[in-house]
């Protein structure tokens, strides 16, 4: 069916995408020049190079690299070159003839490591996602707002939106480890000092006046007799 066919070309497409990776040889990286990168890259230990490819065959048979012109098929050729940069972009293409060829993917090479171009289907692809990850979350929050009351009808509140923008900057303002670190002060300094607190009856209530007004005071209060 075709639900099925199209399962199958997401899951090769899935195979063949190599956005994520990267490969390089160290042995090669501080003698790398844009005469050997071909060389370089066409190593089969290397995940973007096709084994099957002309270069490959051309290689096995010791031809001249001018001989892949003449063949038909696959092939990695050296497309630009910027020393200044280090950059080298290497072309994997597919030859129909002499002079008709078709891109199939680029990869550059930097400092030694090699990449994958990412093509117009996976930027695109990853930019539409990004943008619907965000319209998501801002239609979340808009619907959040929206509110209905049977005297009122239906309207927008957006208290619960400041309310949280509120909390999320005393929440920011302030760690668990200093919570917990304060805490531990007021504990402590209130075992310490609690013999200077008032035992019994509110402030104003008369009852340091009851006491000769020095019950509560610490002893180096000023108001306490010596």
């Amino acid at each position: 069916t075709f639900q099925h066919y199209f399962i199958q070309i997401n899951l090769s497409m899935a195979l063949e995408n190599k956005l994520s990776i990267s490969w390089k040889e160290s042995s090669w990286i501080p003698h790398l020049t844009p005469h050997n990168v071909l060389a370089y890259f066409c190593q089969r230990s290397n995940p973007f190079y096709d084994k099957t490819c002309n270069n490959e065959i051309a290689k096995m048979q010791r031809l001249a690299p001018a001989q892949l012109q003449n063949m038909k098929g696959v092939e990695y050729t050296l497309l630009h070159v910027d020393e200044q940069s280090e950059l080298m972009i290497i072309r994997k293409q597919d030859r129909h003839s002499p002079s008709h060829v078709v891109p199939l993917a680029n990869y550059y090479v930097l400092q030694g490591t090699i990449y994958q171009a990412p093509d117009l289907h996976s930027v695109l692809n990853s930019r539409l996602a990004s943008t619907l990850h965000h319209m998501q979350q801002a239609l979340d929050k808009t619907l959040a707002m929206s509110q209905y009351d049977p005297s009122k009808g239906h309207y927008w509140s957006f208290d619960k939106l400041e309310k949280s923008e509120e909390e999320k900057k005393w929440v920011e303002a302030s760690s668990r480890f200093q919570k917990e670190v304060v805490d531990n002060l007021i504990d402590i300094l209130t075992m310490r000092y609690k013999h200077y607190m008032l035992k019994s009856g509110p402030v104003g209530t008369g009852t340091e006046e009851a006491n000769g007004g020095t019950e509560g005071r610490a002893p180096d209060d000023p108001r306490t007799p010596g």
